[in-house]
């Protein structure tokens, strides 16, 4: 049995993403009873992963680990996706990246982002149910599919395990139609479902349109990236109301 690193992992996180994979390595077994005594625990970082971590096992088992750090379960959200494909994918989106790039950059930044503002806000309203429901199938829901998550409370000292295939969320995904509850932001709306009977089911969950790497980058103005380009985030909030739902299930575990 072993711990490596392989990569990198985000600034923010690393720090608790390898206090996470120590505890893995010396709980593994209890937590996923069927490891042999001969597994590893690898932090896999970088951008092209989806899961910070994997456990191998000499048996060839592998299982993927999403490791989210919270300061508090009932503040703040996390990432289910954080993709540019959608913008090539989807019908309302295709031609975004082309009309962001034609944006005026020499103006002021308020200007700037008002413009990518307005881009994106218009491309987000022209989604149509089909469409988010694409997205959340191809984006989360597969790309999540047989990923352990990892929720980590600072505030608590406690870490929370589950499996994203247990997650209601996955059954609404799959079986019910999305919809776009708009507030005050214009380029972030809530996403509710309706079920076959007409009831609305919410998740809490959010649609974030953004520029990857900022408005600043866009224009020029950043030494660390010299382009940015338009991704959809599928964001959980009330992380803490995640973790209620699957204790009632009994579908979750702390260590």
């Amino acid at each position: 049995m072993g711990f490596k690193t392989n990569g990198s992992s985000h600034k923010n996180g690393i720090k608790n993403e390898v206090r996470v994979a120590k505890k893995l390595e010396k709980l593994g077994q209890k937590l996923f009873p069927n490891l042999s005594d001969d597994f590893e625990v690898i932090l896999k970082g970088g951008t092209q992963n989806k899961a910070d971590a994997v456990i191998k096992d000499a048996n060839e088992t592998e299982i993927p680990i999403s490791i989210k750090n919270k300061k508090s379960l009932k503040k703040g959200s996390y990432d289910h996706i954080n993709s540019s494909r959608a913008f090539t994918e989807c019908p309302s989106l295709q031609g975004v990246k082309q009309r962001i790039k034609q944006i005026d950059t020499d103006r002021s930044i308020d200007a700037v982002r008002e413009n990518v503002t307005t881009v994106l806000n218009e491309a987000m309203r022209g989604l149509s149910s089909e469409e988010i429901s694409s997205i959340l199938n191809d984006h989360v829901n597969a790309k999540n599919k047989g990923m352990v998550v990892v929720i980590s409370d600072r505030e608590n000292k406690t870490d929370y395990k589950f499996n994203f295939d247990d997650m209601p969320l996955k059954h609404s995904i799959e079986h019910h139609t999305p919809k776009l509850q708009w507030g005050r932001g214009k380029t972030s709306a809530k996403v509710v479902f309706e079920d076959s009977k007409g009831n609305t089911v919410d998740h809490n969950l959010r649609i974030r349109a953004v520029l990857n790497n900022g408005v600043g980058a866009l224009m020029g103005d950043s030494e660390a990236n010299t382009t940015s380009s338009p991704v959809i985030k599928i964001q959980q909030d009330r992380v803490d109301k995640v973790i209620d739902g699957l204790k009632a299930i009994n579908k979750v575990q702390t260590f």
